[in-house]
């Protein structure tokens, strides 16, 4: 009996420390290059005491001015968030198409997340077709935003 709970204690062990050295540092960093990781992205100096980074990435084989429009109209009640429709859009399909009345969003706007469309996350800033920086549901800079 103390046999298996010992062995049971090592495995429990040996797959937490997996995760801490294996799983977790490729989670954070997820298709992103080394350069990508080093080097300071747009929103950045928002955040200056982090509880932890992380830069995820993928290629596109498109320039940004052919991505950005999909980008821009992304959310509840919007183009939908081009993922899982059935759990993140709410049984909604998303845009298969560039909506075009749904291309103006701003520093300061809110991209709606909830049922009604009301409820999401602040945008912070905009540089078309570049970056486009947005907070976290709640977080405290929404309540007192750079910009």
């Amino acid at each position: 009996m103390r046999a298996r709970a010992g062995l049971g204690l090592l495995v429990i062990a040996a797959g937490t420390a997996a995760y801490v050295k294996v799983w977790r540092p490729w989670q954070l960093r997820w298709g992103a290059t080394d350069e990508e990781v080093a080097r300071p992205l747009p929103g950045d100096e928002m955040v200056p005491a982090t509880t932890f980074n992380a830069t995820r990435a993928i290629s596109i084989g498109v320039p940004p001015e052919r991505v950005w429009p999909w980008l821009v109209q992304v959310g509840t009640k919007r183009a939908g968030w081009y993922s899982y429709d059935l759990l993140d859009n709410l049984g909604h399909r998303s845009a298969r198409r560039i909506i075009p009345e749904l291309q103006e969003l701003a520093a300061g706007d809110v991209v709606p997340m909830s049922p009604d469309g009301k409820q999401g996350i602040n945008v912070y800033s905009l540089d078309a077709p570049h970056s486009m920086v947005w907070g976290t549901p709640g977080d405290t800079l929404s309540r007192r935003s750079p910009f």
